[in-house]
């Protein structure tokens, strides 16, 4: 099968950035392509491993698809514990996004986000020390699981929108694209429900809930 993306992304291209693990591994680096040349950017997701996650784009598959997508056009999600993606690091190439856990530091990166899940909540939001980061992600389905995103969890995206750039993750469907705009979210990662044409993996071997 080839691929291709869901029509409703024309005029959103801005907003989106496809995440490619929602793909077979054989047809990543064509989806990449494929997201590029519609001016989307690309979101990739690195296990840490012996951490009881699922396996994610390996470090040779980031090798690849580092050398079809623009700099500017490749994001880097590294899951796993802080010291993990720590240790994770030096085989990173440089992105123009990089997302780590919240408190971990990084330089391969033109901007750097705070990746947050129960770290934070809507009401310590405000609080949370960001310095050093260009924005935060939020999760809006628990990493290592499939499903639903939680709509919910948008107040945490408004409460961190007042004071930094906010990117949404987990679950993300067309339908929930104008609740994630109105809470301020700049970006929305999506997966399945944009890449509807390509071969998706199972949602029992998914992720994050990749949408």
């Amino acid at each position: 099968m080839t691929v291709a993306l869901a029509p409703w992304h024309i005029g959103h291209e801005s907003r989106l950035t496809g995440s490619i693990y929602a793909v077979a591994p054989e047809l990543r680096v064509d989806a990449a392509r494929a997201l590029v040349d519609a001016g989307i950017s690309v979101h990739i997701d690195v296990m840490a491993p012996n951490e009881g996650l699922p396996v994610g784009i390996t470090v040779d598959e980031l090798d690849e698809l580092a050398a079809v997508v623009p700099q500017d056009k490749l994001g880097i999600h590294l899951i796993g514990s802080s010291e993990a993606v720590e240790a994770m690091l030096p085989a990173v190439p440089h992105a123009g996004d990089l997302y780590v856990p919240i408190g971990t530091r990084a330089s391969q990166s033109i901007r750097l986000w705070a990746a947050i899940w129960d770290e934070a909540d809507e009401y310590s939001a405000p609080t949370v020390d960001l310095d050093g980061y260009d924005g935060v992600l939020v999760m809006l389905l628990e990493p290592g699981t499939s499903g639903a995103a939680d709509p919910d969890r948008l107040r945490i995206a408004a409460a961190f929108a007042g004071r930094t750039a906010v990117t949404v993750d987990g679950g993300v469907t067309e339908e929930l694209m104008s609740s994630c705009h109105t809470a301020g979210a700049t970006t929305m990662v999506v997966g399945r429900a944009l890449l509807t044409n390509s071969i998706l993996l199972t949602d029992s071997t998914l992720p994050e809930g990749q949408s």
